[in-house]
């Protein structure tokens, strides 16, 4: 398979108040006391209503859900965190090296990452959240862990969405900011410098079609990555009815670019100037398509998969090489 999948906010007032008393002794007889009023001054109105504490905002549903997530991760209990999403959850990691994208499926394997990730590490994982709807939680997120600590790089910051339905998060997507890979990328190839090294491939025959499938939540390429430069015909057959729709795309990038910084770019409604969309087909459901005489040019080409709502990269490939 030549698929590469992969990739977490009273003010205290005190009034002290002080009385004086004074004695004093008449040794004389005193003027008759003035008649004091019988009447309080009404000079200054009280006011109408007694003010009443203003109430505190009140927390849409499903964002209280991935808040208690998040507050069972941070304790720890990764278990206790499993509870809050559905059995069937798709989780998503965008943007993390060495693929630029994790796939995780259903809540048990999603308890073993945050086990196999977080354990020991003093995780802390921290989501500020802004637009919800249709039960869509968007929002900013950092996160901090020894490993990123020692390479100097926390907190790296990622953009986030969370898909809630019937009290469960069926849906989990994790873009890293492309400004936290900028960081990140560097520091991590010197203590792991094999690590983002691309192995073109050597001795393949080019081919002149490419076979797509998109099943499961994600999407699969079985066939060479050599392409024979000029026509090539393109077929995608999407198995997947869990989303609204899918897409597959192309793109060339620029030499100093790979994989892993295209992932980190989408997020983004449109694609960097490094990155030239080349090719884009939006299927529905169960649909197949076939794209003939679709022309690719001799250099590097990769390919990315998508759903939506929410609009997320779902998978990917590359590079294909595309020779004479």
């Amino acid at each position: 398979m030549k698929t590469r999948f992969s990739y977490f906010s009273a003010v205290l007032v005190v009034i002290m108040l002080g009385t004086a008393g004074c004695n004093s002794t008449a040794s004389q007889p005193t003027p008759e006391a003035e008649e004091l009023p019988t009447e309080i001054s009404t000079a200054v109105p009280l006011p109408a209503e007694i003010p009443t504490a203003v109430p505190e905002p009140t927390v849409d549903p499903d964002v209280a859900i991935v808040m208690s997530m998040l507050e069972r991760v941070n304790a720890e209990d990764y278990a206790g965190a499993a509870e809050f999403v559905d059995e069937d959850m798709m989780a998503y990691l965008i943007g993390m090296p060495p693929t630029g994208i994790e796939i995780y499926r259903g809540k048990e394997r999603f308890r073993s990452f945050l086990e196999e990730c977080c354990t020991g590490q003093h995780f802390v994982w921290e989501v500020t959240p802004g637009k919800v709807k249709d039960g869509m939680v968007f929002g900013e997120a950092q996160t901090w862990m020894d490993f990123t600590r020692e390479l100097g790089v926390a907190p790296n910051s990622f953009h986030e969405i969370f898909v809630v339905k019937d009290g469960k998060i069926t849906l989990y997507a994790s873009m890293m900011s492309e400004e936290a890979l900028a960081n990140f990328k560097p520091a991590l190839a010197e203590v792991m410098p094999d690590l983002f090294k691309v192995i073109l491939p050597e001795g393949e025959t080019p081919v002149s079609e490419v076979y797509v499938t998109i099943a499961d939540g994600t999407c699969a390429y079985d066939g060479p990555m050599t392409l024979r430069a000029g026509e090539v015909t393109l077929n995608v057959d999407v198995q997947d009815q869990a989303a609204e729709k899918y897409a597959v795309s192309f793109f060339p990038l620029d030499e100093d670019r790979d994989l892993v910084d295209l992932m980190a770019s989408t997020h983004r409604s449109s694609p960097p100037a490094w990155a030239r969309m080349v090719f884009l087909r939006e299927l529905k459901p169960n649909e197949s398509y076939t794209h003939e005489n679709y022309v690719v040019n001799e250099g590097l080409l990769y390919m990315v998969c998508w759903s939506g709502p929410p609009e997320i990269a779902i998978g990917n490939a590359g590079p294909f090489v595309i020779r004479p």
